[in-house]
């Protein structure tokens, strides 16, 4: 019988798993939970972010090694249960696919939020319109995007990132002459936080980097992904870090610091730290339509893409119902996994909270990725001869040194969510006791599972080297920027 994987067309290039990678990453976490955090730290957010970026890098490395390995649909789940077992996989699986549907829920009610203030800006009061209308109104819409194939959605993503850098870029430059320097003397209170609240604080500014392995998911999907996965990683973790550093840094520079008890209770912490600043009109309208159309429908279309793509794999493994790895025979996406994602993503959007959306989907991919980096250990030791394309410096300390600092963040994490996130371990186990353990068979070689990679022509890759070579030092000069900005108001 062939493979339903074998159905995959694999469309996405560098820039269409870059936007996939950072739209996944890039909003509902910085524009709602993450830059609320100001309102606790004040300017100090910067050095948390950088922080939350350090210990970012060495998984997606990792990650980018093991994707050029095993290019196919799956990302964690495939590499546990060839460098672990089974039970692991599952594990895995189950926690990514919550985690990154989670993203994308409390994406679509930072957009409704967003969308509203916007609204509101033209004198079209929406408060009374429930959120939660607007945000299935929004899944249901991306859920026909992706049902009509990855290349369709790959643009509309690419379109999407570019839509919101645009408006970022001009927003910037706009409120420029707003900024003052003087705010970023200080914070508002006498002294930071006491220690478990900032690990909990740290815990919401990481959650703005979870997802950068999104595109890895997609590895069927990818062109050439021996060269793509990784590079694309190792671009998207910085484009993150510059994303959020900028954002950081004009919200500090524009709300004084009376207003920042505001913005720590905030659901849309930007709109109403330029309202209390009086900075209303234009600069919320530019705002509100950038977040709105460019960052959160970046975010929720890959939200959905992604966990799909574990749903359609792990169905095809037996590790969950059979009938959602079906492919559809004209657009050849796994159409199932698609709508039970959309499921997924209404039950938690009638939760209507993002910060417990938050806390579930940073501790579930935590755990995913120190599940990964087990993975990758396992990799080492089992499948030695392996062909690795891509090998991530440091690779085996690099993997103990994230599971011990995951780990740790873990104890400071939200007590509710972290007990949602125990009843979906004991899930995927006891499921996997009773269905699953049953159907498992011998995996298949990587040659069965993933095919023949091909190798592009010279002129195909040293296109592919100079499109790298222009994303790489637009990344160096922007990572620049953002670190540079806040060594301003110190000289000045």
């Amino acid at each position: 019988m062939e493979k339903n994987e074998t159905q995959l067309v694999r469309a996405l290039g560098l820039k269409e798993s870059i936007s996939m990678t950072i739209g996944t990453v890039v909003g509902v976490g910085l524009f709602t939970c993450g830059s609320a955090q100001i309102g606790h730290v004040g300017s100090w957010i910067i050095v948390i972010t950088f922080l939350a970026l350090l210990i970012s890098v060495w998984p997606c490395l990792i990650y980018g090694e093991m994707s050029a390995a095993l290019p196919c649909a799956g990302g964690t789940y495939n590499y546990a249960k060839r460098g672990l077992n089974r039970v692991w996989a599952n594990l895995a699986g189950w926690h990514y696919i919550i985690s990154v549907v989670g993203i994308g829920a409390g994406e679509t009610l930072a957009f409704s939020n967003y969308f509203k203030i916007l609204f509101g800006q033209f004198g079209i009061n929406l408060e009374g319109v429930d959120s939660r209308i607007i945000a299935i109104i929004l899944v249901l819409f991306f859920l026909v995007l992706n049902f009509k194939g990855i290349e369709m959605s790959g643009k509309a993503q690419t379109g999407f990132i570019f839509f919101f850098w645009g408006c970022a870029i001009a927003w910037f430059l706009y409120m420029i002459p707003k900024i003052h320097l003087e705010y970023f003397g200080g914070i508002a209170m006498d002294s930071l936080p006491p220690f478990k609240e900032m690990m909990y604080i740290f815990g919401l500014v990481w959650w703005c980097y979870t997802g950068f392995e999104t595109c890895v998911s997609m590895g069927a999907e990818t062109k050439y992904p021996q060269y793509t996965l990784p590079r694309a990683l190792k671009i998207s973790v910085f484009l993150v870090f510059v994303c959020n550093a900028l954002f950081q840094w004009f919200l500090v520079g524009l709300v004084p610091h009376n207003y920042y008890h505001l913005l720590a209770v905030a659901d849309a912490p930007y709109a109403e730290g330029l309202k209390a600043a009086g900075l209303v009109g234009f600069p919320i309208i530019l705002l509100c339509i950038g977040i709105a159309f460019g960052g959160d429908l970046s975010t929720i279309n890959p939200g959905i893409a992604a966990p799909a793509r574990y749903i359609y794999t792990m169905a095809e493994d037996k590790s969950l119902p059979s009938f959602l790895c079906k492919v559809h025979p004209k657009y050849k996406t796994p159409y199932m996994a698609v709508l039970v994602v959309g499921i997924i993503n209404i039950i938690l959007i009638a939760t209507g909270s993002i910060n417990y959306i938050a806390s579930v989907s940073l501790i579930s991919l935590a755990l995913c990725y120190i599940i990964g980096c087990l993975a990758y250990l396992g990799l080492k030791k089992h499948c030695p001869d392996m062909k690795r394309p891509y090998v991530a410096p440091g690779g085996k300390f690099g993997c103990i040194f994230t599971i011990v600092i995951y780990a740790f963040m873990l104890i400071f994490a939200d007590k509710v969510a972290l007990i949602t996130s125990g009843v979906v371990t004991v899930a995927a186990i006891i499921y996997w006791a009773i269905f699953t353990r049953k159907h498992e068979n011998k995996i298949p070689s990587i040659e069965e599972e993933i095919g023949t990679i091909e190798e592009p022509s010279p002129e195909e890759k040293a296109k592919m080297d100079k499109e790298y070579n222009i994303w790489k030092i637009a990344t160096v000069i922007a990572t620049v920027i953002a670190l540079g900005i806040y060594i301003i108001p110190i000289i000045f």
